[in-house]
């Protein structure tokens, strides 16, 4: 193994992959990725884009677990990220979903000059290309499409929301959705495979010579050197890693190291290499080299419920409203048909099933009863907010406040997010995939419902001096602060009372007592959070009950003014250090209103840019 390169790249994830092949588009500079997880290019799992879930909770998932969540009832929750080469691109479900023009433009206004959405559209144009039932846009490496529509599901969605008044037909790219929309997917439409940067960006780099790739093997820290006279920043030479053989080795960086290890394990190797608060590294024995209270902190994602309703009756009879829930039960006829139509790349492996969503404003935002109950919210939660224990910078709290505020009293800007779904898909008490009830024959409707800009904040620290330990305190404080539930439960109930009441969607699904229905949720089918005088408080209750995270964490290495507790500059720079920089979702101080992986491109590739800049 070569001992020194010019970049050495911790994390072959999503935005690793992304920066590695941009940088060895130079054949002047050599390039090393350095991966814990294995090469999975090949695997099935990996590339059928309907089998997405089977790899969660594998050896490709770091697999891990919250503390116990007060806002959750105690519940500790899972935390899936991907633990391969293609990070978490390899493993999620392949939903591309742009933030807002509103939100990058937050980002931005936060001291973070050319972060905007102008700025950021631009970069993330060169990652995609989309291909249309009528037209292919050539861009990027990325293949996007938009899934044949299959069945009356579709129609049936937009539908619903235009008899709500509400838009019914979005741009999913446009950064301005409000209503319904159907996201485009990343699947090759060539070869009906999940498209990723482990069989895009990386195709076209591995041949290169100045690009190597190191799998299975961990960094443990950035090695760092003081200058002689204790004045001035701290300096990244490379990186300390353990291989297979499981001795530790180092290698140097000519130029610099950057980090692209994820939301999770990017502040844990900054941590571990002292950079941190003071406090804990002292308490580790960790050496500190640079104090930086904010490391790890700020730690934000969606917290999300879902509902799932049987079918009426003639609806499941109707061919034209299948669901995908045979295929979930393994019924042999389910499985042979779906893999004849996958050979034709057709049919629910072919596609994620879950394009179809909508972004919605404050529920009844347009009315004036609706807004007397925002107006009594927002003063409510001004004076008791409800959070405990909260590290982040007073400037920055109120930043983050204001711009949430500012969307829910908008009718033209959304707070939640919600996915249709057509089949059952729920999660167990700890945030695991809950298997489709056994025994029938049943079919289901799910809605998804996220809380698109929650204010609840945590962190993510390591627990010891060794990388090699695999625990990490991650705590995302969800729904501690009191706005969250109240939002959260308000979207539910709209979700349920309106949404999955209103025609077309509310004639397909049953009703009665007899009609099944996911955990926890009212009996009776659609509508058990209607009741003026108890829906509400059910539907806080149930969100409490049932809500987890979606894999859409940001935030814990900010990019921010260190004084409104940033950890890395507008260049991606580490405060305190030279040659060392942060590129993935670790640095958005804000979390994306939808998805984040289209957003890790983004940032990606404006990282690069940035990068060969200064070249």
């Amino acid at each position: 193994m070569a001992s020194e390169f010019d970049f050495v790249i911790v994390g072959g994830g999503q935005a690793g992959l992304v920066v590695a092949s941009r940088l060895s588009e130079d054949p002047s500079v050599s390039v090393l990725v350095i991966e814990a997880g294995e090469d999975l290019t090949a695997d099935q799992r990996t590339m059928i884009p309907g089998m997405w879930t089977q790899l969660q909770s594998s050896s490709a998932d770091w697999n891990m677990m919250t503390t116990p969540q007060k806002g959750l009832g105690g519940r500790e929750v899972h935390v899936s990220q991907g633990r391969l080469l293609g990070g978490s691109a390899a493993l999620n479900g392949m939903i591309f979903t742009v933030s807002s023009e509103s939100n990058l433009d937050a980002w931005a206004q936060l001291g973070n000059t050319g972060w905007d959405w102008a700025r950021m559209s631009k970069s993330a144009a060169k990652a995609y290309s989309v291909t249309t039932p009528s037209k292919k846009v050539e861009g990027g490496p990325i293949q996007l499409v938009v899934p044949e529509e299959k069945g009356k599901w579709p129609q049936t969605w937009r539908d619903t929301f235009a008899a709500l008044g509400l838009p019914a037909d979005n741009d999913p790219l446009s950064g301005t959705i409000l209503g319904s929309a159907f996201n485009t997917e990343a699947i090759d439409p060539t070869t009906g495979t999940r498209s990723y940067p482990g069989n895009t960006y990386l195709i076209a780099a591995r041949s290169r010579p100045n690009l190597t790739i190191w799998t299975q093997t961990l960094v443990e820290k950035v090695v760092l050197e003081k200058p002689s006279d204790g004045k001035g920043d701290a300096v990244a030479m490379g990186v300390a890693y353990r291989g297979a053989d499981g001795r530790t080795q180092t290698v140097r960086a000519r130029r610099e190291v950057v980090l692209a290890a994820g939301v999770l394990h990017s502040p844990a190797v900054l941590e571990l290499s002292g950079i941190g608060d003071a406090g804990l590294l002292t308490s580790l024995g960790i050496p500190v080299v640079v104090d930086n209270p904010h490391v790890g902190e700020n730690l934000q994602n969606h917290v999300m419920s879902t509902l799932s309703f049987e079918l009426a009756d003639d609806a499941s009879a109707d061919p034209e409203y299948d669901t995908i829930d045979a295929l979930a039960r393994q019924d042999p006829a389910a499985l042979a048909a779906a893999m004849a139509d996958y050979a034709r790349q057709t049919g629910p492996l072919a596609r994620t099933n879950c394009n179809a969503t909508g972004h919605l404003p404050f529920p009844g935002i347009s009315t004036p009863v609706g807004r007397r109950d925002l107006a009594q919210l927002l003063d409510d939660t001004k004076r008791n907010p409800g959070v405990a224990d909260d590290k982040t910078a007073p400037a920055f709290a109120q930043a983050h406040e204001t711009y949430v505020r500012k969307v829910l009293q908008s009718p033209a800007l959304a707070s939640g997010y919600y996915f249709g779904f057509a089949g059952w898909a729920q999660y167990d008490a700890v945030g695991k995939w809950l298997t489709i009830p056994a025994g029938g024959a049943e079919k289901y409707f799910t809605i998804a419902v996220l809380l698109a800009h929650p204010l609840s904040r945590g962190s993510v620290h390591i627990g010891s001096a060794s990388a090699s330990d695999p625990r990490l305190a991650i705590d995302p404080k969800y729904l501690t602060h009191k706005l969250d539930v109240e939002v959260l439960a308000r979207h539910v109930r709209f979700a349920d009372a309106a949404l999955a009441s209103a025609p077309p969607l509310a004639a397909r699904l049953k009703r009665g007592p007899a009609s099944k229905h996911g955990p926890n949720a009212p009996d009776g089918g659609p509508g058990g959070f209607a009741d003026d005088a108890t829906g509400l408080q059910l539907a806080r209750d149930f969100v409490r009950d049932t809500a987890t995270g979606a894999a859409h964490f940001t935030g814990t290495c900010a990019m921010l003014p260190r004084k409104l507790g940033g950890v890395v500059d507008p260049s991606l720079r580490v405060y305190g250090v030279a040659n060392l920089r942060v590129c993935d979702a670790s640095v958005m101080p804000l979390t994306t209103q939808g998805n984040t992986m289209a957003t890790v491109y983004a940032v990606a590739e404006r990282g690069a840019e940035i990068i060969k800049a200064g070249l």
